[in-house]
């Protein structure tokens, strides 16, 4: 099945604003941007209860409330113990729906047990707008950005499965320079834009929300939960900490979409100057992404959320093996998501991507690691006395490469990529080819793929090996 593409230009002359903005049509025409809400949690204007739990100085990063007095859901607080009795309470993630002066009750057995002498507390919350509650996010817009500044940034609330507790992620994207943009995900992110971090209060603005080194990479109150427009700042949360998407302002910045015909959840970003003149891809050609978006066995979203991305990045230049690195971000880069699904693939802070190498057949292979294709042509014939002989040509085989793993290094593997994505190898029998994003490889009339990023040499002849999307 054939996929469907856009292009999203960015005129010659364009600034790090205009790099959210792209990301933002971006996400619109994929239909990443959740609906709008609203009666999100700001603050507490009053609270009782709690008991005394001996000298306790436990603090509860995240306790969800145990009942409510009207319809809203989601809301989690911040509740810290000093010498056994309660020292504050904190707002932590925002929920949806909740009335001004709503009121809510958290459970003793989540705050020390009434066993050891907690009591449920009661509080009364208020939302953004008071009796008029504002709303966040549209199905085009972001649900938080901050576009004026030194580096820009916009908060996706991309709902993978809204039926799930932890079934939508929260991706961030930050323009760190004119050249690179960085992206970051977490279960959750609070928009309120004044910060509180006293009793009772919303700590800081524009921040992750969750629990410390399970979603949020510190303490619930610690300032490197917040983004701001002053730092390139998604920090931690990461995944990878930058790509390159441009490489001049002075040429018009197209980002090209790829989105599958057997899986619409699944689709490949691209970045490339089009009118910046080349003698190969590398030359004007850059980031090749997606996002994880998918929903699998492996997993329940009701514990868990999808926290990675993958970037797809040939080798440049003449190589003499020409190949295509899938490197799958599993967290974000401190590697304390624990909450993130694909953290069990790591399971230490160091160990925060895996890597997959696909190296062109028409090399010999230049590593053991390195995925090899399965080729037979006249060219695999036999040495010595009987150097012209080949095997019958039934056995020749040079097979566009379907059924993509996510990643070979993780087993099982959550996700396969749709069979109108595939790889293949390809050789022009002249040198110096310019191969380039959105040229077509031809396998018959009824099966037809266009280019979206290639490793290849251009010295005898030009080949290597290209990531493809089917376009007929």
């Amino acid at each position: 099945m054939a996929i469907t593409t856009t292009t999203i230009s960015k005129n010659a002359g364009w600034a790090k604003t205009d790099l959210i903005y792209q990301l933002e049509q971006a996400f619109t025409w994929l239909g990443f941007h959740g609906s709008q809400i609203s009666g999100i949690v700001t603050g507490i204007s009053a609270y009782n209860g709690g008991g005394t739990v001996g000298s306790s100085g436990t603090d509860f990063h995240e306790v969800f409330a145990a009942t409510t007095s009207g319809i809203g859901t989601g809301a989690s607080f911040y509740v810290q113990r000093s010498s056994g009795s309660i020292n504050s309470i904190q707002v932590n993630r925002p929920g949806v729906g909740y009335t001004n002066g709503e009121f809510l009750t958290l459970s003793a057995a989540d705050i020390g047990g009434s066993a050891n002498g907690a009591t449920g507390i009661g509080l009364t919350v208020l939302v953004a707008g008071g009796a008029s509650p504002v709303g966040y996010g549209s199905t085009t817009t972001f649900f938080d950005s901050e576009i004026s500044g030194t580096y820009p940034w916009g908060m996706v609330r991309h709902q993978i499965d809204p039926n799930k507790k932890f079934g939508t992620t929260y991706r961030g994207v930050q323009a760190n320079s004119t050249t690179i943009v960085s992206f970051g995900s977490g279960s959750g992110f609070h928009p309120w834009d004044t910060t509180n971090n006293a009793d009772r209060g919303n700590l800081d603005k524009n921040r992750w929300a969750g629990t410390g080194y399970f979603d949020t990479v510190v303490y619930p109150d610690h300032p490197y939960n917040a983004v701001s427009t002053g730092s390139p700042n998604l920090g931690a949360f990461a995944n990878p900490g930058g790509i390159t998407v441009a490489g001049y302002t002075s040429y018009q910045l197209d980002l090209n979409l790829y989105r599958s015909g057997l899986d619409p959840n699944f689709a490949v970003f691209a970045y490339k100057h089009p009118t910046l003149s080349s003698t190969r891809l590398s030359d004007n050609n850059y980031g090749v992404f997606f996002f994880h978006n998918f929903t699998t066995s492996i997993w329940d979203l009701d514990y868990l959320f999808l926290g990675g991305m993958t970037t797809i990045s040939p080798d440049t230049g003449n190589t003499s093996t020409p190949k295509i690195t899938f490197t799958t971000y599993l967290q974000g880069s401190s590697g304390d998501q624990k909450r993130s699904a694909e953290w069990g693939y790591g399971s230490s802070s160091s160990n925060t991507n895996k890597t997959t190498k696909y190296e062109s057949s028409i090399y010999p292979q230049s590593s053991i690691d390195e995925v090899s294709f399965y080729t037979r042509t006249a060219n695999n014939s036999t040495g010595g006395d009987a150097s012209s002989q080949t095997l019958n040509s039934n056995t020749f085989h040079n097979a566009v490469i379907k059924g993509l793993p996510l990643c070979a290094q993780m087993a099982p593997c959550p996700y396969y990529l749709p069979d109108d994505f595939v790889l293949i190898d390809f050789q022009i029998n002249t040198p110096s080819a310019n191969v380039q994003q959105g040229d077509t490889i031809t396998i018959s009339g009824s099966e037809v793929y266009t280019i979206i990023t290639a490793s290849y040499n251009q010295t005898t002849t030009t080949r290597g090996i290209a990531f493809c999307a089917r376009k007929v």
